[in-house]
Order: C-alpha cells, then structure tokens, then sequence
C-alpha cells in the first residue's frame, strides 16, 4: 500500500516543471527540424511589463494531418500561433513539391472549408496535392539514357536498380559488358594495381545486397579475366543486363525543344540515333531520353610518337596496351619502356614475369610510384590521409630499393617543417611492389630522359646517354580522347559536369593526374559512386538543381574547350577540374554531401573484412618473395632483400593518422560493431540522428534567434504571404552582433 500510495500523490512541482521543459525542447527540436519557425513569447509587444497590441500563442499543440484520398496521417507538434503558410512551405521545402498545389482543408461540423494561408493551423487538416509524407522523384517522360557500359555505366544501372527506377537505358559498341579499358585497351596480363576492395563495382553500402556484399572471395589483385567476370557478375546480380543494349553505337545525339521552342526548358528531350554493329544492313534505332549519362573513357587513343631511325632498329617497336607487346620475345632480353604512368610500371611488372634480363624507364621526369600497402591504408582509412603521412609510408621502400626521397620529386610541394604537403603529378601512381624490388635486383632502371633517336639495338637520348643492347621498345606515352565525343554532342566546352553546359548530359571519364594534400583514394571506384548519386539526386528532384541555379552554380564552374593543338577534346579535363567542380557543386546544396555519410564508415569496414591487415601484410610479403624465387630460378644471383614494412610499422601508421585526424582508427576492426545500415528515405516530420543533442538544441536555439526570429519580423509589405508586420523599425543587426528582440505588430 505505501508504494501505491506513493504512486497515486502528484509528482512534486520541480518535477512537473523538468518534465514541462523537457516536453518542450522535445517539440522544440521536431518543429525545427520539419522546418517550421518557433515563435519566442519574449518577442510580445509589451509596454512597462503589460502586453500591448496583438499578443501570439506560443503554446504548443498537436496538429493531425492527414493526406486526401488516403489512410496516410501524420501527427506533429506546432505552435499555436503557427500560420499554415508555415506549415505549407515547410512540406514544400521537405518534399520538393510546388506550393501552389497544396490546399489545407479543416472539417468544422459538417462542413469542409479551406484554410487561409494566414490562419492558424488547425488540430486535424486534410492536404490535397500530396502523394505521401516522403518525398517523390520526379516522373521523367522518357528513360535516362546511359552511353557506356564499363564501370560507370554499370554502377549508374545498378545505382538506379536498388533505388527501383528500371527507367533506364543502356548502350555500348562491346559484345560484353565492362568497357573498353577492360576488354581492349587492357592486355592479357593486366591485373588491378588497386586492391579489389577499392574497385568492385557495387562499391558502397548503398549497394550492398545478397551476393554482393563486402567482396570476399576474389582475388587481391586480380588479372583482366576476373575482372570482367566481376562485371558480369554484378550485371547479373543486379538485373540490369535486360536494360543494356551491347553490339550498338549511338551515332548521333538531337536536342529536341519543347513546343515553344526552347531545348533548356524540363519539356525537351534527346533522341539518341542507335546504328547496330553487329546486324549489317540494318537501320537506326531512334530513342528518346530524357537525359544523358555519357562515359566514352579517356583510354581510347595511343599518344603517336615516331622517333627517327626506328626503320632501322633491327627488333620490336610496340605500344604497351592492347595486347600488342611481343610476350614471346621479352625472355632474356633489354627493354625500354617509354613512359611513367600506370601502364608503363604495367608493363614493367609485364616484363619482368616474362624473364627480361633488364628493363629502362625512360621518362621525362620520374613520376611518385605507389608501394602496395601505403595504397591499402588510403583506401581503409575513414576520412582522406594526409599527404605528408603518404609519403612517410612511401620512404621504407624507396629507401631499401634506392628509389630517391620521395619527399624530393618534383610533384611534391611541401612546407618547411613537411607538416603540410600538396602532391601534384600529370598521372596517376603506378601502383606495386614489383617496380621497387626489380630496381633493387638492378633489373629496373629508369632513366630520367627523352629519346633523341633510334639506331640498331640502341636508343640516343637527348642528354647524351645510349641504351644499347636493347630489343624490344614498349611505348607508353599517353592516351587521348575522341574528339568524336565533343562532336555526338555539339558541344565546344564542358561546364563542370554538363555537356556543353547542359545539366542533363552529364559526363565522366577517368580524368589525368593526382592532385591532393589529403587522399581519399588511389581508383576511381570510389568516387564514381559519389558522382553518380549527385547527379542522380538532381534528376529526381530538379528544383534542387534550379534553386542551386538560380544562386549562380553554372558562372561558377570551372570550364574547359577543346585544346586541339595538344590533341585534347573538350570533354577530356584533368582532375584539378574534377575535383573543383565536385566542391563547387556540394557547396551549393549541403543534400548532396549527405548522400555520402556512409562512405567512411563503410570503408574502413569493408577494407577489414575483405583484406584485413594481417593478411594484406602476409599476401604481399609472399608476393615478393616469390618474385625472388622466380628471379633466381632464371640465373639470379643477387642477395635476398626482405620486404620493407612489418606489422609494427603498420600499427605505427594508425597511431600517426589516429593523431592527425583527432579521433582513434584501429588496426583491425573492433569485435562487437553494430550492423552498418542504410537510414530509410526520412518521412516528413522525422527527426535525424543527432538532433537531441545538447549542440544540436544549441544550434537551434542560435537558428531561433536569428533566421525564425527574422521570419516573424518581416514586413508584410515584402511578401504577400507572411502573416505579420512589424510595429517598429528592426533596429539590430542579426550577424553575430547583440539582438534586441523586436516587438511584433498587429496581424494583418
């Protein structure tokens, strides 16, 4: 009896009034949230203490809101006083719909009557013109068009599948999927330099499912034909294969306007002319879209360089991809290889399985290489590495094989105290143990120099050296865009990511050169699915696009036209562009960084699970062991080098980049971590994580008297919808500067 007795006494006043406050901020937070302005009672009109002229009711109701037609409700807290313009523009702004369709009806008896704009909101309400409380893409006429199926062409289906939009298109020259870095430009021996972590194609939690999950399974580093496996794999997996049209090339590409003529207006569309390639004699198909997804790749072209007295050379002259290096020849032979990219240190690691007795880079400048392991901590590490911690991690093997300082190459641009760094180079890493380890053995050698002109055997280099003894000349000089591109599209300039300016042809290739001070990866995997779910935001809800618009996002965009004398379209930018453009275009819509909120979290799991650190150590050091198991076996006489890094020096990295980036990371993956989950699509009225925090409440409160504080005060004279004006002239400055709360004039 005496705990009953207990129960049923009132709970004591300081309790009602914790409970009262803590009732408050909890609508409070939901109010903010949804998007609707909080009225301060501070803000009355008062005289000498009284209240003096029209007074607002800041206490807080339940509004129940239900949708016309349907059993969808919801019920949300307000304020008294909140207009149901507040309410409107707030759902507006929530589910992207237009405003002047929306009617607020309230039921009064018998009765329906429509609710002014101007009058409180009432407690229950019937909303026409909305389909749900969660927000709806916008129905295209007429599918997305995709022109490539490669990685992105099939990340971009995939990305559309799991979002349930089959609205979609595709269609590449290829009798397979994978794309023409894959199946043409790759030669047979070509394996991932990147760890298959960093480069499956249904990289992102996003697109996680049955199957295809964190890629167990596969090879490390797999060869070409693993590769385009996985491709097939995942085209099969995801169901989209039904929407790829292969053996076809989409010879020309019309704008056509909408009925008034215009070709920028939502109305207009793009008629794809589809030419068959593997049916003869048969006509085009004609598709309309209503965009434009356009990967060509940037691997397309060999750079062309003829050098003087290769007539005269007396051996192989060959370009280093496409299967066009001579495998039966490279044994027991001297090889050049001209060039410093990804392809060139490809072909050394080519060459050197083969059994070649020596092989030159000959390069203009020597370009940063990639150790194996300092690539596989950039890819797990939750948030970008800095570049200074980078090249730390590059030292141990550029010191044991006599690679030079990475800290001296020219991409490298560093203050003096080498805290901070900026590396920028014209290609990407070549990635590998195996270019350090036959420079150690003096099976490699790169030659900081440029070929002058070609005798029997011999390269004449322009700074007086001769490479004599040498068979076999692998050119990896570059690669070059189609101009055909810029034409399919008409186009004179890319505008950021759109075609010719034009937000509905967007386009990507894998764009030149590294350019960082902090790195969040080495592939283009990664990024690939950021970019395409921006853009694919964007194409759902176009009036996010418009409203980034009409703030000056097109005038800010960097630029690039064709540079025709250096044999570059257009369309084939440098990733100083990329990376510009991608800032530029998340500044202006903080919605789309959200998109990415998974990613580091998702790296540094998926990394420990597919390729934990033990075993990446272990599969490497195996790796270069059997290299020098190889070499002896062919004559090799030269002392054992033991693989540079250990698990100390591992565990060393995370300890340097836990400091540098102010939170712990550790070495394996913590047991016990709750389930990685994707949050559902938020309904109208919801409350994001974080939102109850005491900084959150605090930034709120800031919000209140600052943004909600001006939406109250606004004259009604400078728009027709604001339910107030104000008694007297705002006097203070609402940027940071002390605030004296105006006071609030009569309704209208």
């Amino acid at each position: 009896r005496p705990a009953a007795m207990a129960a049923d006494r009132s709970r004591s006043p300081t309790t009602e009034l914790a409970v009262a406050q803590t009732s408050a901020r909890e609508k409070i937070t939901r109010m903010a949230c949804m998007g609707l302005h909080i009225f301060n009672p501070e803000w009355q009109n008062t005289h000498g203490g009284v209240p003096r002229g029209k007074q607002f009711s800041a206490s807080f109701k339940d509004v129940t809101m239900k949708i016309y037609g349907t059993d969808e409700q919801l019920t949300f807290p307000v304020q008294t006083c909140t207009r149901v313009l507040d309410v409107k523009e707030a759902l507006c702004s929530a589910l992207m719909v237009d405003p002047f369709t929306l009617e607020f009806l309230e039921k009064r008896g018998c009765t329906v009557r429509k609710q002014r704009d101007t009058e409180e909101i009432a407690r229950t309400v019937t909303v026409k013109g909305l389909v749900s409380f969660k927000p709806q893409p916008h129905k295209w006429p007429h599918p997305a068009g995709v022109i490539g199926a490669g990685y992105n062409g099939l990340k971009t289906l995939m990305i559309y599948a799991k979002s349930g939009n089959s609205d979609i298109v595709c269609f590449d020259r290829n009798a397979q999927v994978g794309g023409y870095c894959w199946i043409t430009a790759a030669n047979k021996t070509s394996k991932l330099q990147t760890e298959f972590g960093s480069f499956h194609v249904w990289w992102g939690q996003e697109l996680v499912q049955e199957n295809c999950g964190y890629p167990q399974g596969w090879s490390t580093w797999p060869h070409k034909a693993e590769i385009l496996r996985h491709f097939q794999y995942a085209a099969e997996a995801y169901g989209i294969l039904p929407h790829i049209r292969l053996n076809c090339n989409v010879a020309k590409l019309d704008i056509l306007p909408d009925a008034a003529g215009s070709t920028d207006s939502m109305d207009s569309q793009y008629l794809l002319h589809v030419a068959p390639l593997d049916k003869q004699g048969e006509g085009e198909d004609l598709v309309k879209c209503s965009m434009v997804w356009s990967y060509p790749g940037s691997m397309t072209k060999n750079r062309i360089v003829d050098y003087p007295g290769e007539e005269e050379f007396g051996g192989e002259i060959r370009y280093g991809m496409g299967d066009d290096c001579p495998y039966d020849k490279l044994a027991k032979t001297n090889i050049a290889v001209l060039g410093n990219g990804a392809f060139a240190v490809e072909n050394v690691r080519t060459c050197c399985e083969y059994g070649c007795d020596k092989v030159y880079i000959v390069t203009r400048r020597k370009n940063l290489a990639a150790p194996r392991l300092p690539c596989w901590f950039v890819h797990q590490a939750p948030v970008p590495v800095p570049g200074r911690l980078v090249l730390d991690m590059f030292k141990p093997m550029y010191d044991l094989c006599g690679f030079g300082d990475p800290w001296t190459f020219y991409a490298v641009t560093a203050s003096t105290n080498r805290q901070h760094v900026q590396i920028s180079q014209a290609s990407r890493f070549g990635i590998g143990d195996v270019t350090f380890l036959a420079v150690a053995y003096g099976k490699c050698e790169y030659v900081e120099d440029t070929v002058k002109r070609v005798t029997r055997h011999t390269l004449h280099l322009n700074g007086g050296r001769k490479l004599e003894g040498v068979t076999i000349v692998l050119k990896s000089l570059g690669l070059l865009g189609d101009f055909a591109v810029d034409r399919l599209h008409r186009m004179k300039k890319m505008v950021g990511d759109f075609c010719g300016g034009d937000w509905r042809r967007v386009l990507a290739i894998d764009d030149t050169g590294m350019h960082f001070a902090n790195i969040t990866t080495f592939s283009t995997g990664i990024g690939s699915k950021g970019w395409i779910q921006m853009h694919k935001f964007l194409f759902d809800w176009p009036k996010e696009f418009f409203k980034m618009k009409a703030a000056g996002l097109m005038e800010n965009l960097p630029t690039h036209e064709a540079e025709e004398k250096l044999d570059k379209p257009a369309y084939v930018k440098d990733v100083k562009m990329k990376q510009a453009t991608g800032m530029i275009t998340v500044s202006y819509n903080p919605k789309l960084a959200a998109l990415n909120a998974l990613d580091g979290d998702y790296k540094y799991r998926m990394y420990h699970t597919a390729h934990p650190t033990d075993a990446i150590l272990a599969e490497s050091i195996a790796s270069w062991n059997q290299y020098q198991e190889d070499w002896k076996k062919l004559g090799s006489t030269h002392e054992y080098v033991p693989y540079p890094y250990t698990r100390e020096m591992i565990d060393g990295w995370f300890g340097e980049y836990s400091k540098a980036v102010g939170f712990p990371v550790a070495p394996d993956l913590p047991a016990g971590l709750p389930p990685l989950q994707v949050p559902p699509e938020p309904s109208f009225g919801q409350v994001p994580l974080g939102a109850e925090t005491d900084e959150a409440f605090a930034a709120i409160g800031h919000s209140i008297d600052s943004e909600h504080l001006q939406w109250w005060s606004m004259p009604a004279r400078s728009s027709p919808h604001h339910a107030f004006r104000r008694k007297d002239q705002y006097t203070s400055e609402i940027d940071g500067l002390a605030v004296s709360p105006p006071a609030l004039a009569d309704s209208r």
